[in-house]
């Protein structure tokens, strides 16, 4: 922290607290890459430096790689496998399978591309939905729903594919005919989502959602309406749009609750 940031106002570091880290490196640009793709810390390869969340630092080539041995240091993760493939895809190895900590966090070392023994820490979830539909093409559904809300592929190919929002999982596509090691997913001879909606919500781009679904001629179950109806209140209070996905799941869009809100007159 320099004179100026005190005088702007900014809180000098407290006694004791951590507040410069030296992160030996072998490669200063690939331990870099590393920390800014796996944590999404803010780097300056001019002088080979780092901003991360209450701590700045560099990484210098005069220190030799902490191993196993030595003080461990732990960062903090949103979530376990994205971070982990993270690791693995940017020259890190992961040590071990992650261990669940006192039932509230996991826990997991890893080695950087240098060597340096370090650990990740993601707090626990309660049970989230993670929907998983049989179509019989996985690919053609797969670019029906990327196109059409703008989700990402996570998985790929002809088999199971996992589509992505911000990078969380919104829902899984497993071919039909496909057992894999757990046997059938559906019975391909029978009408496919008797009584279940695959719905989307909290989806701010709606208008754009209905000209996509126009695009891609998509079945119109229920065109784009209010709910509840104009009149009725205001819960939910969104718009929404009852579609056919090409295997004929029946797929809602709703736009986040309250972005119809309906004022007193």
């Amino acid at each position: 922290m320099t004179r100026a940031d005190i005088h702007r106002g900014v809180q000098p570091p407290l006694h004791g607290q951590v507040g410069y880290l030296q992160l030996p490196a072998l490669e200063v640009a690939r331990s870099a890459a590393f920390y800014q793709a796996v944590f999404g810390w803010s780097v300056g390869l001019e002088h080979g430096s780092f901003e991360a969340p209450g701590i700045i630092g560099q990484w210098t080539t005069d220190l030799k790689p902490a191993g196993a041995a030595g003080p461990v240091l732990w960062f903090c993760a949103d979530d376990l496998w994205p971070t982990l493939d993270k690791v693995t895809g940017n020259g890190g190895t992961v040590r071990g399978r992650p261990q669940l900590d006192n039932g509230e966090r996991w826990l997991v070392e890893v080695d950087d591309p240098a060597g340096n023994r370090i650990g990740i820490v993601v707090l626990t979830r309660t049970a989230r939905s993670q929907t998983l539909i049989a179509v019989r093409d996985v690919e053609a559904s797969s670019r029906w729903y990327q196109e059409l809300l703008g989700l990402r592929s996570g998985h790929g190919g002809a088999e199971y594919e996992r589509l992505l929002a911000d990078g969380h999982l919104v829902l899984q596509l497993h071919n039909i005919g496909t057992e894999h090691h757990h046997g059938p997913v559906a019975d391909p001879d029978v009408t496919v989502g008797n009584g279940v909606l695959l719905w989307f919500g909290d989806t701010s781009d709606f208008d754009g959602v209905v000209t996509r679904a126009d695009h891609l001629k998509a079945t119109v179950l229920r065109p784009p309406h209010r709910n509840p109806p104009e009149g009725r209140g205001n819960g939910p209070g969104h718009r929404e749009i009852w579609l056919r996905d090409p295997d004929g799941y029946t797929v809602v869009v709703a736009s986040p609750d309250g972005e119809a809100y309906e004022s007193a007159t």
